[in-house]
């Protein structure tokens, strides 16, 4: 995690650097002022000449110091907010009849596309901000669209291709940092050849449990259509989510009895996406690394039954 500074640091560190120059410059006029002085009248003169120049450096300093610290508000604090607030004065969720959900879309974009990075509380802030407009997009996402039932799959309890397509397009595109784990049960058509539907199901049922226990706001489970399920982490870099989906793989392991002569297991394959996020693209490119990956994982299977 990235080391992040307060405004009070930086302002801190500012004028403790620009007294030390004043400092400095103070020390090196008055030595050279005053080691070329030798008559009495000669140290008077030099005295007189010292303070003049002395007050006015001093003066000049302070000038450079109100500047330099005026410029660092505007960079660091005034900038940044005057942009948030932007930002957000141009977010539209479409109260008016004439509604144009491209231009939606397109003012909730300007606010992820700030991408401030200063590492202090002006960035908690619009971080703050951002987790408010994805949970806001959640919320009139369910109010929107239709009841649990349409966006739900009733066996499993999990969510449905519906949802994870209508947050395709209303939430995901404005968040950061974007991971799609696509997974497929293998060998769960033996499975239904020799030990009944019924027996199918419960393996279904056992990965959507397992599904269920990590869904939280950062990270979303879906069964898309009978053993295919989809992960979608938010706010993951790439490494933490493949570990993260990895290890919940490993995890769950075999899903079969350890007396049936064949093994059934999870294949899966993810793709990740940042900044302009195109999730269509992400979704198929998950998809395609899960079917390979699937291919393989079948092949190892076989020659280990």
């Amino acid at each position: 995690m990235k080391k992040r500074t307060s405004i009070r640091r930086k302002t801190l560190f500012l004028f403790s650097a620009s007294l030390f120059v004043l400092v400095v410059f103070s020390v090196a006029m008055s030595y050279i002022l005053y080691s070329n002085t030798g008559s009495p009248d000669q140290i008077d003169a030099g005295r007189r000449t010292f303070f003049l120049v002395f007050t006015v450096s001093e003066v000049l300093a302070a000038i450079l110091l109100v500047f330099a610290g005026t410029v660092f508000i505007e960079m660091f604090v005034t900038k940044p907010i005057k942009r948030l607030t932007s930002a957000i004065e141009s977010i539209e969720y479409g109260r008016a009849e004439d509604y144009d959900e491209r231009d939606s879309k397109q003012s909730r974009l300007a606010l992820k596309n700030l991408g401030i990075d200063s590492g202090d509380e002006v960035e908690e802030l619009y971080r703050a901000i951002q987790k408010f407009q994805i949970d806001t997009s959640e919320y009139l996402l369910d109010i929107r669209k239709g009841n649990w039932e349409e966006e739900h799959d009733t066996m499993t309890m999990l969510d449905n291709k519906d949802k994870f397509d209508k947050r395709a397009s209303e939430v995901y595109p404005f968040v950061d940092q974007l991971y799609i784990a696509s997974m497929n049960i293998v060998n769960l058509h033996v499975v239904n050849d020799r030990l009944g539907v019924e027996a199918g199901d419960s393996i279904i049922t056992k990965v959507a449990r397992q599904l269920r226990r990590i869904t939280s706001d950062k990270i979303h489970t879906y069964r898309i259509v009978d053993d295919h399920f989809l992960m979608v982490l938010t706010g993951y870099s790439e490494e933490d989510a493949v570990n993260f989906v990895n290890n919940w793989v490993k995890r769950v392991g075999r899903l079969n009895r350890e007396s049936d002569n064949f093994e059934v297991r999870l294949a899966w394959g993810g793709a990740y996406g940042s900044g302009e996020l195109d999730v269509d693209d992400i979704y198929k490119h998950a998809d395609t690394e899960m079917y390979c990956n699937e291919v393989i994982l079948k092949k190892k299977l076989e020659v280990k039954g």
